[in-house]
């Protein structure tokens, strides 16, 4: 009897080898050469990119949002959940132990009088993985584990790119406020000096109306900035976690100001390849790729004969006092074989599903590519345009700030109207507002490169995982 068991059971490994495969797939990209840029340079990008600003209120923002953020823990459930269900298919690739016992009175025709029976003992089993389907299984449950993880970086590298864009935002807006209340300041002054020169005779009431319109406008603009930074503020609150009371108590703590928050020298690129490697939303979809393929295979080893061995070891008695002497015990040995005969199509549905999902899955991982090459060459035009246009912005600034000061001198020797020097108040005014809000698109769209480049999350969850 053992002979013929340990016959069985090698019979048994030659055929797995017999272990259907994943299809495979075409995963080849034509990918450029280089990136069309006249600011990109080949150096390493870290993982805490954000800290190259140099704020240290921007980190702490990012510490808390890395914390306490509602969307990282629902992607950290989900790493969970997928480690669970790696578990369960895990298991199933060995022999399953149980213990059971029964007790029991019944009544014989034969022997014409009740009797009891008692039993206890231990059966295992075991599913002779012949074509592949618990390892195909295993598998994939395998990759949805690293797909899980790679999304989790995914939405990391999201929530810290809006975390700093939005703190920018803010800073920008704390800065236009600034600019409005000083501007405010200042049209107050003008406005009392035209009113007294115009009680005075020496001006016309038109120049004084002309003043108080300007004082009203400076008035409005200052309401309305408060506004946005308080919609700003609590935007960044529910990024980094706040609790409500948090939110109306604590607010937002400021680092330095948005002229002071220190720009990358270098543009952190490299090779476009390395792209596949960086961005964490490319790795999961490969991942989901791999699980999909691995799905077809368990698929179709339902097409094929399923054999499982099942043993029993213990024992059983009439008397429960005579359960556990030598007579008592009992041992079985079984091998299972079912094959399929009809289903009604239902494995060829199942296969014809996971090989759909499976198409699915490359067209997505193609588009997630794509994408992701269209958002980084964007990232680089965009930073590229952003310095070009701060500076352009500032020369305009220095610009209108003499113009207002010549405007200025002249009607104050009367050679020309109090008009010109309103018109250069509004443009000056305008200038300020604008260079605040280059300042804050520079450093967005530095943001949205180190994105686009992956922020530094590295694909090495094959060898922690596997």
């Amino acid at each position: 009897m053992m002979r013929k068991t340990i016959l069985a059971l090698l019979i048994a490994s030659a055929l797995s080898a017999c272990a259907l495969t994943p299809p495979a797939i075409d995963k080849n990209t034509d990918l450029p050469d280089s990136w069309h840029s006249d600011s990109a340079s080949d150096i390493s990008i870290g993982s805490n990119w954000w800290v190259q600003f140099d704020d240290p209120a921007l980190n702490s923002l990012i510490n808390a949002a890395e914390a306490h953020n509602q969307n990282l823990v629902i992607a950290a459930a989900r790493i969970d959940e997928a480690r669970a269900a790696l578990g369960i298919t895990s298991a199933e690739q060995l022999p399953r132990l149980d213990l059971g016992g029964k007790a029991g009175r019944g009544l014989s025709t034969q022997l014409g009088t009740p009797s009891d029976n008692y039993s206890l003992g231990a059966s295992a089993s075991w599913e002779l993985d012949l074509w592949g389907r618990i390892k195909n299984t295993n598998d994939a449950a395998r990759a949805d584990l690293l797909a899980s993880e790679y999304n989790r970086d995914a939405v990391a590298l999201a929530l810290f790119a809006n975390v700093a864009q939005t703190y920018f935002n803010l800073r920008a807006l704390d800065q236009q406020l600034l600019i409005a209340q000083e501007t405010l300041k200042t049209r107050q002054e003008s406005f009392q000096l035209r009113k007294r020169r115009f009680e005075g005779g020496v001006t016309s009431e038109l120049d004084l109306r002309q003043a108080e319109v300007e004082l009203a406008s400076a008035q409005a603009s200052v309401p309305g900035i408060e506004q946005s930074i308080a919609k700003v503020t609590g935007s960044l609150g529910i990024l980094i976690g706040q609790n409500p009371r948090e939110m109306i108590e604590s607010g937002i703590n400021r680092g330095k100001t948005l002229r002071q928050i220190s720009l990358p020298v270098n543009v952190p690129l490299g090779l476009p390849s390395q792209l596949l490697i960086r961005r964490p939303d490319i790795q999961a979809s490969e991942q989901s790729l791999q699980a999909a393929g691995a799905r077809i295979a368990a698929a179709r080893a339902a097409y094929y004969p399923t054999i499982s061995l099942t043993g029993f070891l213990g024992t059983e008695s009439t008397s429960i006092s005579n359960l556990f002497s030598g007579p008592a015990k009992t041992w079985s040995f079984l091998g299972n074989l079912t094959a399929p005969l009809f289903d009604n199509g239902r494995t060829t549905a199942n296969v014809e599903g996971a090989t759909a999902r499976q198409k699915q899955a490359v067209a997505n991982y193609r588009l997630t590519i794509q994408q992701a090459f269209a958002e980084t060459q964007n990232a680089l035009i965009a930073r590229s345009s952003s310095v070009k246009i701060v500076a352009a912005q500032q020369l305009q600034l220095d610009s209108l700030s003499r113009q207002l000061k010549l405007a200025t001198l002249r009607y104050d020797n009367g050679f020309s109207g109090y008009l010109e020097v309103l018109d250069a108040q509004r443009s000056l005014f305008q200038a300020q507002l604008n260079l605040a809000a280059a300042q804050r698109d520079q450093l967005n769209a530095t943001v949205d490169l180190y994105k686009a480049m992956g922020g530094g999350w590295k694909a090495d969850r094959q060898s922690s995982n596997s």
